[in-house]
C-alpha cells in the first residue's frame, strides 16, 4: 500500500513544472506591433500636392508670357506674384538660328538703360535660371509661345541630374491662385506710366557699323550723286558725220 501511493508527489511536481515552463513560454511570445511602428516600417507615398511636377501640362500653368508679365508690370506687388514662375527665354544672338530655353524666374532686378517693351518704357530685367546659370535678361527676350515637348524634357533632365527638386503641384496650384489674385487688381493707365517715368533710354539702333557698336561717324556721311547721261556736244557730231563721209568717199 505504501508503495503505491508514492509516486502521486512527483507527478503533481512535473505538472507544476509543466505549468511553469508554459508561463515562461508565453512571456517569451513576440507582442504585437504599435500602430505607429507599423506605420514607420511601411513606406509613406507622398500625398498629391507633395509631388513633383513630371509632365509639361502640369508645368503650364506656371508659365508667363511676355504679354502676361506687361499686364503684372502694371498692378502693384507685382514681384512677389511672379517669383517662382516660368518662362520661355531666348538664348541666342542676333542673327542666330532661334534657340529657347525653360527658365525658372528667381529674382527682378532694374537695368542700368531703360527700354521699350511693346510702346512700354520699362527698365525691368528678369534674373532667369536655366541650364545652371543665372543671368539677366529684358522682357523682349521672352517668348508668347508655349513650351515645347524637347525643351521640357532638356529642362527636367538638368533637374534630376542636379539635385534640383522641381516644382510641386500644390506650389502650381497656390500660384496659380497667386497669379490670379495679382491681375485682379486695378491696372496702371499706360500714359500714366509713361508720363511718371523718368529714364534714361537706350538709343535705338542705327544701320551703320560704327554706330551699332556705340561709336559715331567722325564724318557725315554722303551718297555720291547718280552720274546722268550727258548729251554730245554739237562740234563733237558734226566731227563724227564729217568722218563718216570721208570714210564713204574713199570707198567709192
Amino acid at each position: 500500500m505504501q508503495s503505491s501511493a508514492s509516486p502521486l508527489p512527483t507527478m503533481a511536481k512535473s505538472r507544476g513544472q509543466i505549468a511553469k515552463m508554459k508561463r515562461e513560454l508565453r512571456s517569451l511570445r513576440p507582442l504585437p506591433l504599435r500602430v505607429g511602428d507599423e506605420r514607420d516600417e511601411q513606406p509613406q507615398k507622398p500625398s498629391l500636392v507633395d509631388r513633383p511636377v513630371k509632365r509639361l501640362d502640369q508645368l503650364e500653368p506656371l508659365r508667363l508670357t511676355r504679354h502676361r508679365l506687361i499686364q503684372l508690370l502694371l498692378r502693384p506687388a507685382h514681384e512677389q506674384s511672379v517669383l517662382g514662375c516660368f518662362v520661355r527665354v531666348k538664348t541666342s544672338g542676333q542673327g542666330e538660328p532661334p534657340n529657347h530655353h525653360v527658365a525658372e524666374i528667381m529674382d527682378i532686378k532694374q537695368v542700368a538703360l531703360g527700354y521699350l517693351v511693346d510702346e512700354l518704357p520699362t527698365n525691368i530685367g528678369l534674373c532667369l535660371r536655366y541650364q545652371g546659370t543665372v543671368t539677366t535678361h529684358e522682357l523682349n527676350d521672352i517668348s508668347n509661345v508655349s513650351f515645347t515637348q524637347p525643351e521640357f524634357q532638356l529642362w527636367y533632365d538638368w533637374c534630376v541630374n542636379q539635385a534640383i527638386r522641381p516644382p510641386t503641384l500644390g506650389l502650381v496650384a497656390s500660384k496659380r491662385m497667386e497669379l490670379h489674385h495679382a491681375l485682379q487688381c486695378e491696372a496702371k493707365a499706360v500714359a500714366l506710366v509713361k508720363q511718371g517715368l523718368t529714364l534714361i533710354m537706350r538709343p535705338v539702333p542705327r544701320g551703320g557699323i560704327l554706330e551699332r557698336h556705340g561709336a559715331k561717324y567722325p564724318w557725315r556721311l554722303q551718297r555720291p550723286p547718280q552720274a546722268e547721261a550727258q548729251p554730245e556736244p554739237e562740234n563733237q557730231q558734226e566731227d563724227l558725220q564729217l568722218l563718216s563721209e570721208m570714210d564713204e568717199s574713199e570707198t567709192g
